[in-house]
């Protein structure tokens, strides 16, 4: 049962071994610039790529005790029989994130790359279906990867309606709540709490990837940012709030932010996205420090990040977890790392690293010389 193209085994394959593996692990890749390589390229390129990659999946997984399977056109799989053990499950993640970033080509003088979704299972049935409702998530919201849950099957069979109602219901009702997580120096001294909205729902807690972006679209956004500030006292514990420089351009909460929190000592940290880029940032920045509140720089994956601004405005720097989460599989993470840090030091900001999932993880971002972690 071998697919006809790439030669390697196919879906039908990977559905008999699913029946006969204890502990089965599913990851479904997906290429998710193949129909754009096939355009650009032909088809003849496409299937030379397809063809490659199969083969460097296979190499991969047998010096991974794995195998590798070709499910669709551009859709491969990895399978895995190994008991649950969270550690080395994201360690095998994060190899198989490395190895699709590795994966380069030359066809007829061209340079072919690729990128990837992937979809995880870890469940004990229904192994093929839920990664591939892992997948969907995983190319909707472009993250690299998912891992399938109760979480992922309600975000695909929600309705933009129903999501509505259930804001409504949830400002009501105040159900909409502060949970916090910890950032701490080398000695495990708390340095602050990071604010993770959370919608709590009967006996499940939500994340705001259900729900922030209609909130936004149907203009439930202000009330909520209202509605949990309310609930958070910054009188104990130095306080983190995660926002987006979109923010700050709507006046009215601008405003409500600035007289919240003036001389709180807050923290706001600040989404690594498009809306930093704007002319009129500097000037927002600038008004938020003049109030006595720290700005804490989110999600920089590299130094170049660091060029948009005036860094004597910031005051923390937090690397994303698609690095950090990588130093100890990836020598070009750790430099990557080590760039951000130096260039933190010179201007006196402290740096955090962020999604500390294991203890050798941890162990790794303190000889970086990380100022601050979180996660572990």
């Amino acid at each position: 049962m071998l697919d006809t193209l790439t030669k390697i085994p196919s879906q039908k394959a990977l559905e008999d071994r699913l029946k006969s593996f204890s502990h089965p692990k599913l990851m479904l890749i997906d290429l998710k610039n193949f129909k754009e390589l096939n355009l650009n390229h032909s088809d003849s390129a496409g299937d030379f790529v397809l063809k490659e990659f199969g083969k460097n999946l296979t190499e991969f997984a047998q010096k991974n005790d794995m195998e590798a399977f070709r499910v669709m056109e551009d859709e491969f799989a990895l399978l895995k029989d190994m008991p649950f053990d969270l550690t080395k499950i994201e360690k095998l993640l994060f190899s198989v994130v490395e190895f699709v970033k590795k994966q380069s080509y030359m066809y007829e003088g061209n340079h072919l790359s690729i990128e990837a979704h992937i979809g995880l299972c870890l469940d004990k049935s229904r192994h093929l279906d839920k990664a591939k409702k892992a997948l969907s998530v995983a190319q909707r919201e472009d993250q690299p990867f998912v891992t399938y849950s109760d979480f992922v099957n309600r975000l695909l069979e929600e309705n933009k309606e129903e999501i509505c109602k259930l804001l409504q219901t949830s400002l009501d009702s105040g159900s909409l709540m502060p949970y916090y997580q910890k950032v701490a120096d080398k000695e495990q001294n708390t340095i602050y709490y990071e604010m993770l909205l959370r919608n709590k729902i009967k006996d499940t807690i939500q994340t705001p990837k259900l729900f922030l972006k209609i909130a936004h679209e149907r203009g439930f956004y202000n009330d909520i940012v209202k509605m949990v500030s309310k609930k958070i006292d910054t009188s104990i514990h130095q306080i983190a709030i995660n926002l987006s420089v979109k923010d700050f351009f709507d006046e009215e909460l601008f405003s409500f932010l600035i007289s919240n929190y003036k001389d709180t000592n807050t923290i706001f940290e600040l989404q690594n996205d498009k809306f930093l880029e704007d002319d009129k940032v500097t000037e927002k920045i600038k008004t938020i420090k003049q109030n006595n509140i720290k700005i804490c720089l989110d999600n920089v994956s590299n130094k170049e990040s660091l060029k948009l601004f005036d860094l004597s405005l910031i005051d923390f720097v937090k690397v994303c977890g698609s690095q950090t989460r990588l130093i100890i599989l990836s020598e070009q993470s750790s430099t990557t790392c080590k760039e951000i840090i130096s260039t933190c030091k010179d201007k006196n900001i402290k740096t955090i690293a962020s999604h500390i999932t294991s203890k050798e993880i941890y162990q790794k971002a303190k000889e970086l010389d990380f100022d601050y972690f979180q996660g572990y």
